[in-house]
């Protein structure tokens, strides 16, 4: 294990005037006041990726029966896509759960529909359908939208496009395909896949198939993995030079054409087929104020919205520097504390967010787990083949991960699903009935 030394945390971003105005504020402690005009307070949770379940799961784990929860999500399922990078080299399946099922365990009520705009004023979420939901408190966790960095090469996005990239390793299992660049544009909030992708590519050539190709990862980064500093640039440095992976470092590339990577001053990187992450768009939502991006603006201490301390903006649609699962399950647990606070659940007035970085990147000589706190590089930064959370999942999460692999296992024994908090759902009472 390889230890840091902690600095200052990373600087709060510049609020801008893009969007919609600045709302009017609302007084600190609205929220347990509103819960006395109702008999539960009423929750709004819109996104059903793992910002927005992470928050249902903490929920009902802290604020219990105090809350009513409302889920709004378009997708009929939740897919877990740290696993999209080993999928097309068949060493692994995105897992996928039937929102319905999860919210029905969790005791909330699911909508399936997209927010179109919110009404801080009257505290009223408007839906696509033409529908309102009114709210106590709101967070907003519809997620970003990626969208290709450059007109050229393959755009690594599992979700939406997973055709090109088959089509990339099938040219490359049959030697049609020499070598590969991997490029992470300017502007990534998420750096580690490119890193898994190289040194997969890389094995993926000998034992029956075509000769290995030749791999090379060029990143915008200053170092490799910048977002956990030191220690970690010199573990992936030592993993990419075994595995046989060429790194180009701190290069802003352009992507010229299917087979060209444009490295700047004149250099150019000529490859078979080019590879590169996405970029993320905001969602600009209406009503918001977001900044130039459409990424939405909020307090980076409690993650409210204009100073309106009913409605939170968490996960990878917010502004921030990193968008990661992990991140976003932690904003998740800070708002939830803060909720069941105002619901009556605890004595402990909650802490303000501190983000702590953490990362799980498989190697050739087995896992490598990584945490720095704060993101960024500057603080400290640990490195080890041990686990550093539990369970060792890719999506470090207080309470979504842990629940759904006990769900997932008491599925398997046929035993009745626990809900966070030690109740049975209503779901596994009717299958034991």
């Amino acid at each position: 294990m390889i230890g840091g030394v902690r600095g200052a945390p990373i600087g709060v971003p510049p609020r801008c005037g893009c969007g919609f105005p600045r709302m009017g504020r609302r007084p600190r402690g609205s929220m347990l006041r509103d819960m006395l005009q109702h008999d539960r307070l009423r929750v709004v949770v819109a996104g059903g990726g793992v910002a927005g379940l992470e928050t249902l799961v903490a929920l009902r784990a802290l604020a219990g029966e105090r809350v009513s929860v409302t889920l709004v999500a378009p997708d009929e399922a939740f897919t877990l896509r740290a696993l999209d990078v080993f999928e097309p080299f068949g060493l692994g399946r995105p897992h996928r759960y039937p929102l319905a099922e999860l919210a029905g365990d969790l005791g909330a009520t699911l909508v399936a529909d997209r927010v179109a705009r919110v009404e801080p004023t009257r505290r009223r979420v408007v839906l696509r359908g033409g529908s309102e939901l009114p709210y106590d408190a709101l967070v907003v966790a519809v997620g970003a939208v990626p969208y290709p960095a450059f007109d050229h090469g393959v755009v690594f996005d599992r979700a939406r496009s997973p055709e090109p990239f088959d089509a990339l390793l099938s040219d490359v299992q049959a030697g049609r395909a020499g070598s590969v660049a991997v490029v992470v544009p300017a502007g990534t909030t998420w750096a580690l896949p490119a890193y898994e992708l190289a040194i997969m590519l890389r094995s993926f050539g000998g034992a029956g198939r075509a000769a290995k190709p030749v791999v090379t990862l060029v990143t915008a980064e200053r170092e490799p993995l910048q977002a956990f500093g030191a220690p970690a640039g010199a573990m992936i440095r030592d993993e990419l030079h075994a595995a046989g992976v060429d790194l180009v470092c701190g290069v802003a590339a352009t992507v010229r054409s299917d087979r060209l990577v444009h490295l700047g001053h004149g250099r150019d990187l000529h490859a078979a087929r080019v590879v590169h992450l996405p970029l993320l768009a905001g969602p600009r939502l209406a009503g918001l104020p977001y900044d130039p991006a459409g990424f939405l603006l909020r307090d980076d201490g409690d993650l409210t919205v204009d100073g309106d301390d009913s409605v939170f903006a968490i996960g990878d649609g917010a502004a921030g520097a990193f968008k990661q699962g992990g991140l976003a399950a932690q904003q998740a647990d800070a708002v939830a504390e803060r909720i069941a606070f105002a619901a009556g659940a605890g004595e402990r007035p909650p802490r303000p967010y501190a983000p702590t970085l953490r990362g799980l990147l498989r190697t050739e000589n087995g896992p490598r787990y990584l945490r720095a706190e704060p993101p960024g590089g500057e603080g400290e930064c640990l490195v080890s083949d041990q686990c550093l959370w539990w369970p060792p999942s890719k999506v470090a999460s207080r309470w979504l991960t842990p629940w759904l692999a006990a769900r997932d296992a008491e599925a398997r024994m046929g035993a009745p699903r626990v809900l966070p908090g030690g109740g049975i759902s209503r779901g596994s009472l009717a299958a034991a009935s």
